[in-house]
């Protein structure tokens, strides 16, 4: 079972690394002023990106601590289980510090498929976008 998990960790590392690669692709030219395209297609890089990270823990969460989150509040539950060590299953996988970070980006999915894309402005998703980088890094600590 936990050859299987890590394998379908290891796909998701690799396919958040791709994003990874996008969004570089898409700040590298941070001096001008993104048009509604950039805007749009960073608002779909970090949507996808954490959505890639929830799936992570999700996984983790079903297969290891036999948890299968339920409820409004399963995101945020979520996040703060993998915060937290099992006794006897697992340490924890990320870290308090990670987890208000992560908070953001998950506040942002929200945001992302409740408005038209249109809606979305550079200044406002800006610093997600830059911080990605070094959240990931984390991540795959």
């Amino acid at each position: 079972m936990y050859k299987e998990i890590k394998e379908q960790i290891r796909i998701e590392i690799k396919n958040l690394g791709r994003l990874m690669g996008e969004m570089k692709q898409l700040i590298k030219t941070s001096e001008h002023k993104k048009n509604f395209i950039e805007i749009r297609a960073a608002g779909s890089i970090l949507h996808d990106f954490y959505c890639g990270a929830e799936r992570i823990f999700r996984r983790i969460s079903l297969a290891i601590d036999k948890n299968p989150l339920k409820g409004e509040d399963w995101h945020t539950e979520l996040l703060s289980q993998m915060a937290k060590p099992i006794e006897g299953t697992r340490n924890s996988v990320i870290s308090e510090d990670l987890v208000q970070k992560l908070k953001e980006y998950l506040r942002f999915r929200h945001l992302f498929i409740h408005i038209y894309g249109f809606e979305l402005k550079w200044d406002k998703i800006k610093p997600l976008c830059f911080d990605m980088e070094s959240l990931f890094e984390n991540l795959k600590q």
